[in-house]
């Protein structure tokens, strides 16, 4: 798994495992890496030159799903993707660790604050900005939850981004509906062909052998000498 540089901002470092991560504060950072994607409103990826590419699912926030196989798009998923790219594409940035907080997460991302030189944290701002809501993860807040929730707060009170109108907070994905079965095609009726216009029977046996019988007046090979009573029936 690629390891990838963690910023420490402020005065308070904590010792984690092998390594050293910071308590992250809003204060300004030495950036160590540059967007170069946006995978959506809480999700981008970095590079710099020890570490490479790594995806980063940002920390304390989470925006509405535009991804998510088989779910609808969340109501105002892809104005928090514009709101990603607009303020953090192509931008140098600190990543900065919690130590509350893993550091990868199940899918292998990187953990961590995205944090611009003069200590702009995109965890709050996109809160205040109504494109994001305050996520506690295993039931333990990160330690910019108080900042992240005064942010959304604000957001919310003021009716900004989700908490407005069409969404009104309501940001949630759905699985969407499984199309219905096409119906299985109706098999054509089988039908006997019909016999050749100019058919001709000498006598009973030969329209019974041909399974024709009974004949009916006007059927191919109906003839008077096979309806002996006349009645419009023959070789009954």
């Amino acid at each position: 798994m690629k390891k990838v540089l963690m910023v420490c901002a402020g005065t308070g470092v904590l010792a984690c495992g092998s390594g050293v991560v910071a308590v992250a504060e809003p204060a300004p950072v030495l950036p160590t890496a540059v967007v170069t994607a946006v995978v959506d409103g809480d999700t981008v990826q970095v590079t710099d030159a020890a570490s490479g590419t790594v995806t980063v699912r940002i920390l304390g926030i989470d925006t509405p799903e535009t991804k998510k196989p088989g779910h609808t798009v969340g109501c105002w998923g892809p104005e928090a993707t514009a709101f990603a790219t607009e303020t953090l594409l192509n931008q140098p940035v600190a990543l900065v660790a919690d130590p509350t907080q893993d550091t990868v997460d199940a899918y292998g991302r990187t953990l961590a604050y995205v944090v611009k030189p003069d200590g702009w944290n995109y965890s709050v701002e996109a809160a205040r900005a109504g494109v994001a809501k305050s996520y506690v993860f295993d039931n333990t807040p990160v330690q910019q939850y108080p900042a992240i929730v005064a942010a959304e707060d604000q957001a919310r009170t003021s009716g900004t981004g989700l908490w407005g109108p069409p969404c009104h907070g309501a940001t949630d994905s759905v699985p969407l509906a499984a199309p219905a079965p096409a119906p299985a095609p109706t098999p054509a009726p089988q039908t006997a062909p019909d016999p050749p216009a100019d058919v001709y029977y000498k006598n009973c046996s030969q329209v019974r052998a041909a399974g024709a019988a009974p004949l009916y007046r006007g059927d191919p090979g109906y003839a008077a000498h096979l309806d002996r009573d006349n009645d419009g029936i023959a070789c009954e």
